[in-house]
């Protein structure tokens, strides 16, 4: 449980510096290929993902996994490994990925409920933003800026709206900790503004941009076509014409080695 005095809040600004030339070097180093569609489909709407500290299983586990490993990627990420690691400015992360939305993305109202999250920080360090780019808690938007790093409560109601550029950020889960307790004491908390729109937005059910919808909705979908006759080749062009996106980030074409891998 975290100190009284030291529960979570939103919008945390803190006082550190990430050097975003470094970050943005590093981030553009990354392969597409290790990029993937989130687990969570059906909220974080168009959002490709990749782990760098957590489970080794997979699957969404991972993100709150018991066991935790760095992922081989992190070697060739000696900067990003320093902001996660002990000596960083926060601590060691328990949990670390990025994230990046597509243009005019949106992430869907919800609460992290998962139990391990609870005593963790939620921690952004934007690479990559724009002005359209906000956070929305308790229906109050904050536009997280590069060249800082932000906190929020992350079991309140949150939501993201992305603008008409690519937003990308790293994301760490940070347990208690006296360095920890001196950035919250050094941070600026930014109150937000209500925007309507925003709100409407992380609010509705319709996906600004849709994302993969998780392997077992599209298992589920490809074994009914599969038993009406339907081919693998068949299955891809109806998937295709449903403009369903594939697991892989950025999306690509449905084709049948894709289709006989969930079968």
């Amino acid at each position: 449980m975290l100190p009284q005095n030291y529960q979570k809040r939103s919008f945390l600004r803190f006082d550190c510096d990430p050097d975003i030339e470094t970050l943005l070097k590093e981030f553009n180093s990354i392969d597409q290929s290790v990029w993937q569609s989130t687990y969570w489909g059906s909220i974080h709407c168009s959002i490709g993902m990749l782990l760098l500290r957590g489970g080794d299983k997979g699957n969404e586990l991972d993100f709150f996994s018991e066991e935790v490993f760095d992922m081989p990627i992190l070697k060739d990420l000696p900067y990003i490994q320093h902001l996660i690691g002990e000596d960083g400015p926060f601590g060691r992360a328990h949990y670390a990925f990025i994230f990046k939305m597509k243009p005019n993305g949106v992430t869907l109202t919800h609460q992290d409920v998962i139990e391990k999250w609870f005593d963790m920080y939620r921690i952004h360090i934007p690479i990559i933003t724009n002005p359209g780019a906000h956070l929305i808690v308790d229906e109050r938007s904050q536009h997280l800026a590069v060249g800082h790093a932000w906190s929020f409560d992350n079991q309140s109601d949150h939501g993201v709206v992305n603008g008409e550029h690519e937003r990308v950020h790293l994301i760490l889960d940070v347990p208690y900790s006296e360095k920890m307790a001196g950035q919250i004491d050094a941070a600026d908390c930014l109150p937000g503004e209500r925007v309507e729109q925003h709100v409407a937005k992380i609010s509705g059910t319709q996906q600004a941009v849709s994302s993969y919808p998780g392997d077992d909705f599209m298992r589920n979908g490809i074994q009914t076509m599969r038993a009406q006759g339907s081919s693998s080749e068949q299955i891809a062009m109806f998937i295709n014409s449903k403009k369903i996106p594939t697991k892989s980030y950025p999306v690509s074409l449905w084709d049948a080695e894709m289709v006989d891998s969930l079968a």
